[in-house]
């Protein structure tokens, strides 16, 4: 099944790293990624306003994707269709050359209530312990 989950991996006081898996049936990838907890808080908004007006589609960056920098993580949230499905393009940053060009880019596919829950959990996901995970689709 198709899922996006962060785990997280280490913090300090002022950000924390998380591990990203996303899959799909046609692909599975990872990366690792620095976030603080006011871009995390942004992340939570975007997606609740995204719930409240599911016609549109949302883009969310986790930081810069060129340059000198860590690891960036993305999501394109498509609009929601009848029957709740949503397409989720995930660009997930392949950490093995030096001017960050090679990515994986596709679609996670969701529904808009998975969504919700996703970003109920993240809301609170910054202060949980080291090795937590949140899932769009929970296995337990």
């Amino acid at each position: 099944m198709d899922n996006i989950i962060f785990e997280k991996v280490w913090e300090d006081e002022c950000m924390i790293e998380i591990k990203v898996i996303a899959i799909s049936k046609y692909a599975t990838a990872n990366q690792k990624f620095y976030i603080t907890i006011e871009k995390l808080d942004e992340i939570v908004t975007q997606i609740k306003n995204y719930k409240d007006d599911f016609t549109k589609s949302l883009y969310i960056e986790t930081g810069s994707k060129t340059g000198k920098y860590t690891p960036a993580f993305s999501m394109y949230i498509m609009p929601c269709d009848m029957l709740g499905k949503i397409n989720i393009e995930v660009d997930i940053e392949i950490d093995d050359i030096r001017n960050r060009t090679h990515r994986c880019i596709y679609y996670v596919q969701s529904y808009l209530g998975s969504l919700e829950m996703f970003n109920n959990n993240l809301s609170t996901f910054y202060y949980s312990d080291i090795g937590a995970r949140i899932s769009l689709h929970p296995t337990d």
